[in-house]
């Protein structure tokens, strides 16, 4: 389980500090915020000089629910707490300004951070732990905290829509967070009855199942394709009882998803570039580009947007293609005055391909009166949308089929349908390549057709991937995928009473079979590798210890700097092999929180983009890149200085001195580097001297950081 959980629990908690309060009346008297602050005193000791006090109140399915906060604002001292009216706290979060964030060796270990962690979980609620569940999280570190997280088990069996996560300063021992989700009134499924995990698996492939697709990634700023086995539909799993196929909502299982908002954020990464004037002009020259004119005509001549007279070209704009990198949009904005009283407007959005003037999106809207009914069925629907689709782009149309694994959030209203069409290539699906388009069922129009289309784009043969059972047997082998057992809530709609306390008679909880959602279920069809959401091989993350230091001179503290996550990407330490300047640029990184490793990408392009960074950053220059050199102690000065953003300073001269004995073996453009280093702790002798010309081992490496940190 890992950050999100801690992401998603404090979105909450914020969301119910700025909901407006909105309490029963047997809550509003003083003698129920009187109960709340006592029961929260006598658990939390509140500091003397937080001596500001505020809280807000709102009721939440029957309970009602206090957000008490403590503060001192000139110390810029802060605590914050949720408690119910039955004095369940659910929240807790305590901050105390420091100008002083620097990384320091933690004074408490993480076996000590997590016995607070559980000590402080006691206090606030003593038989809380008895249904939880430790996480192992070594996937996920802070630099200053311990991050803790449990599951709720309910017959031995998890249930991830109840869940704790905690955080321990581990240099002060402080708690820093605590969230808790747990329905007191949930009743769970008897795991009497369940059928076998062979059952579960035969039904899964019998009726679920996995498919193999054209995914797209990013290589070297083209767009390419490979061979991936996905699951056929992840919005469905088999019913731990019947064996059939079930719909579950996305938030049922949103604790335990992680790679979802790294999908999100590469499907953003991409975003338009606006063109500067100059840029523009010099496109226009290109030929085979139409200009806005051509294709403002083109768009007024489409009957389905409805452009009459009264809609003016308020703004065009040409963007580049981000995703074909040959490719131009424009994107054109139309306004229309509806009513001059109100001042009422309307919008219509269409952006078109700058050299085909194909359609690429559409956008607006309709206000329809109040009381006006659906009008079409969805299959009526979808016969006009697809009707409409086949006239704007044929081209695009021609090539896909609709998707009914999508799932719009308004069906059972019947008020708006979005249907959504995927790409075929060779046979196979392209899940990244698509349409949508929305139909109002009040208006009776269409409000918005979008593309999302890779061109120039190779595809390789279905036949190079590897056997669908193989692709079973990756997913079904826990130490890999897995899949099992676990209680999901039986929801019909989605709503946030599903990640907060919440007092219902009708919550229930049933069992179903599901994927292991804590690695994205992405089988490269040819290598049988889980992939992330980028197209790379996926990486945890772990910060578990080098598989080859039990015993080493050094272990404790290599492993210390690992829990602070500064360590090599290798599981191997290889202590005494020399040390390169790429892999000593990876841990000043992490120990100036210099965010240029990407851990999305294979190592040779995280390597590249890191260089790439750090020069234009003016920590080096580029005639300073030797990623696979071996470093002297006299040029690991050097740079571990520069990384301190320290160079300009190192390079006065006539101001050092050194008082190592084979100082006059020190390069003297380096003298100043060496003496800051030496001054820092980061690079001491031996003997008294200092071996300028001697290399550096990647243990050596490790030490110098740590004997910085210990020394601050």
């Amino acid at each position: 389980m890992k950050k999100i959980i801690s992401m998603l629990l404090v979105v909450t908690l914020l969301i119910t500090f700025m909901t407006p309060a909105m309490a029963s009346s047997s809550a509003s008297n003083d003698k129920g915020l009187e109960n709340a602050i006592k029961a929260v005193k006598e658990k939390i000791t509140i500091p003397a000089d937080c001596n500001k006090f505020s809280y807000n109140i709102y009721n939440q399915d029957g309970t009602v629910i206090w957000n008490l906060g403590w503060s001192n604002e000139a110390d810029q001292k802060y605590i914050n707490v949720t408690i119910d009216e039955n004095n369940f706290i659910s929240g807790y979060s305590s901050y105390q300004y420091s100008s002083n964030y620097d990384k320091k060796i933690p004074k408490y270990s993480k076996s000590q951070g997590r016995e607070i962690a559980e000590k402080f979980i006691k206090q606030l609620n003593p038989s809380l732990l008895s249904e939880f569940k430790a996480v192992d999280n070594n996937n996920y570190s802070q630099d200053r905290e311990y991050n803790f997280n449990y599951v709720r088990q309910v017959n031995g069996i998890d249930y991830p829509g109840n869940a704790i996560s905690i955080s321990v300063n581990n240099y002060t021992g402080i708690v820093s967070n605590f969230n808790c989700t747990y329905s007191k009134n949930t009743k769970f499924e008897s795991a009497d009855k369940v059928i076998s995990l062979e059952e579960a698996k035969k039904a899964f492939t019998e009726k679920l199942g996995l498919k193999l697709v054209y995914n797209f990634k990013s290589d070297k700023d083209k767009i390419v394709s490979y061979l991936a086995y996905i699951p056929k539909d992840s919005n469905k799993y088999i019913d731990a009882i019947t064996g059939e196929v079930e719909k579950t909502t996305s938030n049922n299982r949103i604790l335990y998803s992680s790679d979802m908002m790294e999908k999100m954020a590469s499907s953003n990464a991409g975003a338009a570039v606006v063109l500067t004037p100059e840029e523009t002009d010099a496109v226009k020259d290109m030929s085979g580009l139409k200009t806005k004119e051509e294709l403002d005509t083109k768009v007024r001549a489409i009957a389905q947007f409805k452009l009459d007279s009264g809609f003016t070209l308020s703004s065009a704009e040409l963007r580049k293609d981000w995703r074909n990198s040959d490719s131009f949009i424009w994107y054109l904005r139309y306004t229309k005055v509806v009513n001059k009283e109100t001042n009422q407007i309307r919008e219509v959005s269409v952006s078109l391909d700058a050299r085909s003037g194909d359609m690429i999106n559409f956008w607006t809207y309709y206000d329809s009166p109040a009381g006006t009914k659906p009008q079409k069925t969805k299959d009526e629907a979808k016969k006009i949308s697809d009707d409409i689709l086949q006239s704007l782009i044929p081209g695009y149309y021609s090539q896909v089929k609709y998707d009914d694994t999508y799932y719009a959030y308004d069906e059972t209203q019947n008020q708006q349908f979005t249907f959504r069409y995927v790409r075929i290539q060779n046979g196979l699906e392209c899940p990244d390549d698509y349409l949508t388009i929305t139909y109002d069922n009040l208006s009776a129009n269409v409000t918005s057709v979008n593309s999302n289309w890779t061109k120039n784009v190779k595809f390789d043969d279905p036949k190079k991937a590897i056997a669908i059972e193989k692709a079973y047997d990756i997913l079904f082998d826990n130490a890999k995928l897995g899949y099992g057992i676990q209680y999901v809530s039986d929801y019909s709609n989605t709503s946030l009473k599903d990640i907060v306390p919440v007092k219902q008679d009708s919550d229930k909880a049933v069992l179903g079979y599901f994927i292991n959602s804590s690695k994205p279920c992405i089988i490269n069809a040819e290598t049988g590798d889980i992939l992330n959401y980028s197209g790379v091989v996926y990486n945890e993350n772990n910060v578990s210890d080098y598989t080859d230091i039990k015993g080493l001179y050094a272990e404790n503290q290599v492993k210390i700097l690992t829990q602070l996550s500064i360590r090599y990407q290798e599981n191997e330490l290889k202590a005494n092999d020399q040390l390169l300047q790429k892999d000593y640029f990876i841990l000043l990184c992490k120990l100036n929180d210099l965010y240029f490793i990407d851990s999305n990408s294979d190592k040779e392009t995280a390597v590249d983009r890191m260089y790439t960074n750090l020069i234009n950053s003016g920590i080096i220059t580029k005639a300073e890149k030797a990623p696979n050199s071996s470093l002297t102690r006299e040029e690991a000065a050097k740079f571990f200085v520069k990384f301190l953003k320290l160079g300009q300073v190192a390079e006065l001269k006539g101001i050092y001195k050194s008082d190592f004995k084979d100082a006059a073996k020190i390069n003297p453009d380096l003298l100043g580097y060496v003496c800051i280093a030496s001054g820092l702790k980061a690079m001491n002798g031996d003997n008294n001297n200092f071996n300028p010309q001697n290399k550096m081992t990647r243990l050596e490496g490790l030490l110098s950081i740590y004997s910085y940190l210990s020394n601050k």
